[in-house]
């Protein structure tokens, strides 16, 4: 380590703090909402990605690099920056998204959600913590090593990307990938405020996302003792509801099993669920309480091990369903229907991969003598980040950024400046002690 390079840097940073927060600022006052959301007017948002792309591109021609702009779709730009190493050190990616949540419920916010205010020693605004803090600190991160005449040996290739907020990788990471943007390590700068700021966050479940359809028969409501006496496969009704209300069960059954037969020594037991989100049901068109249910479909979202197999997650989730469906004479003759909608696999780095150990110790030294003095948190983060497709192109990866998750696409979203600053000097920190230094 250093400790010359890292001085000068660390103090570079602070230098550089008020143009962060003004650089900021102005990231945050571009509404770059995901313009793909389905209640939102694709028209008059696309463009707000690129408009960030390029700030941040002028920020790494400012560090050195040599920056490409370009998108999957018109005004939906990744930029990326490579500053050149001198050679012979490992090279580091710093990854973050430029894309943001809406903000519709702006009458509720303190401040205008897409006016950046200071104040309470925190930053407000959309996409302050996810995830433009992260994303700034890390371009002034490179900054910092150049105004203080660090060269290092390996590349460091700065990625900011479009369409992560509304999981389309194939617009940003993965497409930045594809064109040969790769490293030996990545830090993705998402918020992993948990228990505690900044925590080393190297791994993220895989999500699914499916839906149950249950069929019944209508009748008048009074038909139900009826129906409750028959249990056959003719029956004068079937309600939809009770009969997925009974797929639930069998689901809920199967998510507590989950407790001790998914396990990853990353993930806290208990942490791989299957979550009933939505649920309609009713007769036909009519939802009126005068007729037995005809219909029912339950929406689930799933959280599992990374190193899962997506098949053997699926085939437990479609064992559960058969098995309810086989002791039933209505649903044996008219199964429940799955359909598969949304899949997102999980990755991971070990916790003890020397990346991560040189995050967590750039993390302790970049905070120390502030109150997030201390060793980080090592966890997972709780849901899909692009380190999947990072990892999965076998690059080991951890997550680290400013701000709490709890505050990520709330209302009042806002991040704490000292995390900020830390977090930009642990991404030099890490650079410096992952690629070397001349």
């Amino acid at each position: 380590m250093n400790n010359t390079a890292s001085d000068r840097v660390s103090a570079r940073i602070d230098a550089l703090g008020d143009e962060l927060l003004a650089t900021l600022s102005t990231a945050i006052g571009i509404r770059s909402i995901n313009p793909t959301y389905a209640d939102q007017d694709y028209e008059s948002l696309v463009g707000g990605e690129t408009e960030v792309s390029q700030l941040l591109a002028g920020i790494y021609r400012e560090a050195g690099a040599e920056v490409e702009l370009f998108g999957e779709a018109p005004g939906r730009d990744n930029a990326v920056g490579v500053v050149a190493g001198s050679g012979g050190g490992r090279s580091l990616v710093f990854n973050g998204h430029v894309d943001v949540v809406p903000a519709d419920n702006a009458d509720a916010w303190t401040h205008d959600p897409f006016t950046a205010v200071v104040a309470d020693d925190h930053l407000w605004g959309r996409g302050s913590v996810d995830m433009k803090s992260g994303l700034v600190a890390q371009a002034f991160a490179a900054r910092a090593l150049r105004e203080a005449g660090v060269r290092l040996r390996g590349d460091l290739i700065l990625q900011a990307v479009a369409g992560e907020e509304n999981l389309e990788h194939h617009m940003g990471t993965s497409a930045v990938l594809e064109r040969g943007y790769l490293g030996d390590a990545a830090i993705v700068a998402e918020p992993t405020g948990a228990s505690r700021p900044l925590s080393v966050m190297p791994a993220t479940p895989g999500v699914l996302v499916f839906r149950i359809d249950v069929t019944g028969k209508s009748a008048h409501a009074s038909m139900r003792s009826r129906m409750l006496a028959e249990r056959s496969d003719h029956p004068v009704a079937s309600s939809a509801i009770d009969s997925g209300l009974a797929v639930h069960e069998a689901l809920r059954r199967l998510e507590s099993e989950w407790v001790s037969t998914k396990i990853d020594p990353l993930f806290t037991p208990g942490q791989f669920t299957i979550g009933l989100d939505v649920i309609d049901g009713g007769a036909g068109g009519s939802r009126n309480v005068a007729f037995i249910p005809d219909e029912m479909a339950l929406e689930y979202a799933v959280f599992y091990p990374p190193a899962a197999e997506l098949s053997d997650v699926q085939g437990e989730i479609e064992g559960a369903v058969a098995g309810t469906a086989a002791r039933d004479p209505w649903m044996r003759a008219h199964p429940p229907a799955i359909t598969w909608q949304m899949h997102y696999p999980g990755g991971r780095t070990d916790g003890d991969h020397p990346f991560c150990l040189t995050v967590a110790g750039a993390r302790t030294r970049a905070a120390a003598h502030t109150r997030l003095a201390g060793a980080p948190d090592v966890m997972p983060f709780p849901s899909a980040t692009d380190l999947t497709w990072l990892s999965r192109a076998g690059i080991p990866t951890v997550g680290l950024g400013p701000g709490s998750l709890g505050m990520a696409h709330a209302v009042d979203e806002r991040c704490a400046i000292d995390e900020i600053m830390c977090a930009a000097k642990t991404y030099a920190l890490v650079a410096i002690e992952w690629c070397g230094v001349e």
